[in-house]
């Protein structure tokens, strides 16, 4: 029953395909935030509305972008994200597409230094060990 509560927060949010846009650019890594697109697409984020989501460097140009005029609009979305568990749900819509980036890198680390963590996660993931 809470599940069906927290959703239809989401539901009844005002601009609701905004309020989605800004779920997402929330769940995506601050540190990109802003950045220049080769920098994002460098980090192997491809995706074309991932990358204009990026381009955006804080709650202030989100809402001039989206045409949010009161920033009290934000606030109210920051507690019904929360009510519905916060932003996990919604890191797989842009990170899943970056997990072969990530094995590749443990695979790198793992072959390169040996260390028995990297090995101990590639034979976690991969090998289901």
């Amino acid at each position: 029953m809470e599940s069906e509560d927290t959703d239809n927060a989401a539901l009844t949010v005002y601009k609701k395909q905004e309020f989605e846009s800004y779920v997402l650019w929330l769940s995506m890594p601050s540190i990109l935030r802003g950045q220049p697109r080769h920098v994002i697409e460098k980090m192997g984020i491809d995706d074309e509305m991932a990358v204009s989501l990026l381009e955006i460097k804080n709650q202030t140009e989100f809402a001039r972008r989206f045409g949010i005029k009161d920033l009290g609009t934000l606030s109210d979305w920051n507690k019904r994200i929360e009510k519905r568990g916060g932003l996990l749900r919604n890191i797989n819509s842009w990170a899943k597409k970056l997990t072969p980036n990530v094995l590749s890198a443990l695979y790198r680390e793992a072959t390169k230094t040996g260390k028995a963590s990297e090995v101990k996660a590639w034979m976690e993931i991969v090998e289901g060990l």
